[in-house]
């Protein structure tokens, strides 16, 4: 006992020191800290090769020659995997950048229930020109509590892509409806060409497939599994399991799909062997400028399935590039100036739709000269969305464990599992992770 008080008496010693200590060090470094008030930081995952890279640099350019705060922005780039590490490693010790690329749902929720960002919205609820440049829902996303903790800069959404010689030449037209899919199907089957080409190896590929089925089925079957874990063995994700294996026995897949990776898929389409291609709108700029097919490529939405409640213009769509200020950022209304540049036509119109090709979260009338046929195709689509029984894809809403698990369960239904047996297992995992 005499050696457990004695340990007790230095350690309470030493914290007394080190408490002093940082106060004289606070003290002294005083000015330091507030130096620094000066520079905030914005940390990014984008690459050198992501063209989005030179719209932030033209921003931060802009901004540091001329704001009223007199704060000058500098960005770190950290892509891939390591961001992911670098960030959890600086909000743990409570040290994050004071701007920040961030995800969004469910992958952005365990920050904002830490404290860690800052709510936007207390700042841009104030500045009504600001707010109003958006498209609408898409800071539905980065909402908790209604408040917006995050300003998303891309939209993105899953469409069908087609080959526009492949359907005249067996006199297709683009299906509305499933019963209309599936002939599309049996026409091209008959005739040597692949219906879809997929990447059956990465499983959030297939997950897009089922993803739309289910929300053509019962748009509820999205909101339901939010809410309650043994909804995944409901009949509308059962049916979806069957339509999934309805396909593969179609032959609307190509042969040995689980051993093709993204490009590989692709290239099926590229070479005029597939006519139809499901994949985000992220390829809008690649299949319209650089494939092979580039002159011959349309787009279609998710057809309607007969009897079902979800309507056509619902679609899986998100959003990218999401930026956030972090609770401990030095000068928030800087950080609220700069995301306020970035929503600028000059930025979303100019820079990321014309000369980029993406799709900006800012409502934009790109100039058709400067645009491809198929972006401006893409983005009269997108103005039907009914973003009311519109989705997301169910890895970012519901996170690594229950989304991926569930692109797996639609991989392993692919592989011939029974959809009830599948689904079960997925509602015993949710139901675990959902009681943490």
């Amino acid at each position: 006992y005499a050696v457990k008080k004695s340990l007790r008496f230095i350690a309470l010693a030493v914290l007394v020191i080190f408490a002093f200590s940082f106060i004289l060090l606070t003290q002294v470094g005083e000015k330091k800290v507030q130096g620094a008030t000066n520079e905030l930081t914005f940390w990014s995952w984008v690459s050198d090769s992501d063209t989005i890279k030179q719209v932030y640099e033209q921003a931060i350019k802009e901004f540091n020659s001329n704001n009223k705060y007199g704060v000058k922005i500098k960005a770190v780039y950290t892509p891939g995997e390591q961001y992911k590490t670098k960030l959890q490693t600086a909000m743990a010790a409570n040290n994050p950048p004071d701007i920040l690329n961030m995800w969004a749902a469910g992958k952005m929720k365990p920050y904002v229930d830490a404290n860690r960002l800052y709510p936007i919205s207390d700042i841009m609820n104030k500045d009504k020109q600001w707010k109003d440049r958006y498209v609408n829902g898409v800071f539905d996303l980065t909402t908790f509590n209604g408040k917006i903790y995050g300003i998303p800069q891309i939209r993105v959404a899953t469409v069908i892509y087609y080959n526009k010689e492949i359907f005249k030449k067996y006199n297709l037209t683009p299906p509305k409806k499933w019963s209309e899919l599936v002939n599309v199907i049996k026409v091209l089957t008959k005739n040597g060409i692949i219906p879809f080409a997929l990447d059956a190896r990465d499983p959030w590929i297939l997950a897009m497939y089922a993803e739309y089925i289910a929300n053509r089925i019962d748009p509820d079957a999205y909101r339901k599994v939010q809410k309650d874990p043994n909804a995944r063995t409901d009949k509308e994700f059962i049916e979806t399991g069957k339509k999934i294996q309805e396909l593969v026995k179609l032959g609307a897949f190509p042969k040995g799909a689980t051993s093709l990776d993204y490009v590989a898929a692709r290239n099926l389409f590229d070479q005029g062997k597939a006519a139809m291609y499901v994949m985000g709108i992220w390829d809008v700029g690649y299949l319209s400028t650089q494939s092979p097919v580039k002159n011959k490529v349309g787009a279609f939405k998710w057809p309607e399935i007969e009897g079902g409640k979800g309507n056509i213009n619902n679609f899986l769509a998100g959003i990218e590039q999401v930026i956030a200020v972090s609770s401990n950022c030095k000068n928030k209304q800087a950080a609220a100036a700069w995301l306020k540049l970035l929503s600028e036509q000059r930025y979303a119109k100019d820079l990321l739709a014309e000369k980029a090709g993406y799709f900006p979260s800012v409502k934009v009338n790109p100039d058709p000269k400067k645009v491809t046929d198929l972006y401006l195709e893409v983005l009269n689509m997108l103005k039907d969305q009914n973003t009311k029984d519109s989705f997301t894809y169910y890895d970012v809403m519901f996170g690594p464990i229950i989304g991926d698990g569930f692109n797996n369960t639609i991989q392993s239904i692919y592989l011939g599992k029974d959809p009830v047996e599948a689904f079960k297992k997925l509602a015993d995992i949710a139901k675990k992770e959902m009681k943490k």
